[in-house]
């Protein structure tokens, strides 16, 4: 993926990973390994003493984001020296930042928090990337894993891409990662990258004909590298079964 962004950077924007003003945003980072890579392919200094003011990332579930605070800060502290802090971090989830209804739940996180989620509002983004969350079809009410509402969100999805859709039954678009692509898209506005580890279900889905037409008009270039992870119509990339001696199957 950063190889890509990269490619990306040189041929559409004549720009380096490195360059003032590419700020980086993991908006759903888990335990941090994305941005650690970005870390490892940014030149040195001076770029590397700037990374707390280009790279910024959101967790919303707290051990992860625990773990991801201590792992970019020992990426960036010299062996002899004290661990920095990491102060691009914000215990947060982007719709939480680009919901208005969300606002009261953002005042009432610690004050250094708050801080991090208003500094990283106001700051430029120009690469967006990671591996967002899906879970549109949940099996079981005990799965405990519904989707939030984000009424500000929600209402800029059924502007655009289910205003757009010809489908009747449109629950796909409930996906959280359809609804991290119209808030990468809005977030970046007319200069950026986005670059998600996504499923393909909208790549040929009936109800994602509407996101298919905003993606199009959205972006200049669309690039997609198919992993063949859709066990369904690639029974190969199913994980194999390993047969242990000891203890039977596994």
């Amino acid at each position: 993926m950063i190889a890509s962004i990269r490619e990306i950077l040189r041929s559409e924007f004549g720009r380096e990973l490195g360059d003032a003003g590419v700020h980086f945003l993991d908006p759903f980072t888990g335990t941090g390994n994305f941005l650690v890579h970005l870390m490892r392919e940014l030149p040195r200094p001076p770029c590397r003493a700037n990374l707390p003011a280009k790279l910024w990332a959101n967790e919303i579930m707290l051990l992860p984001y625990y773990i991801a605070c201590s792992t970019w800060s020992t990426s960036t502290t010299s062996a002899s020296g004290p661990m920095n802090p990491f102060p691009g971090s914000a215990w947060s989830t982007p719709s939480d930042l680009a919901d208005r209804a969300s606002k009261r739940r953002c005042r009432s996180w610690y004050a250094e928090n708050t801080e991090r989620v208003n500094r990283q509002k106001k700051a430029p983004i120009f690469v967006i990337f990671g591996n967002p969350p899906y879970n549109a079809w949940q099996q079981d009410e005990n799965d405990n894993n519904k989707n939030r509402k984000y009424p500000h969100l929600d209402q800029r999805i059924r502007n655009t891409y289910a205003a757009d859709s010809a489908a009747t039954l449109k629950n796909s678009l409930s996906d959280p990662y359809i609804k991290a692509l119209r808030w990468a898209t809005d977030r970046v506005g007319e200069d950026g990258i986005v670059a998600y580890v996504t499923n393909n279900g909208y790549l040929d889905g009936i109800a994602a004909d509407g996101v298919r037409k905003h993606l199009a008009e959205d972006f200049d270039a669309i690039y997609l590298v198919d992993l063949n992870g859709n066990v369904r119509k690639n029974p190969s990339s199913r994980a194999p079964r390993i047969t242990s001696s000891a203890s039977g199957s596994a």
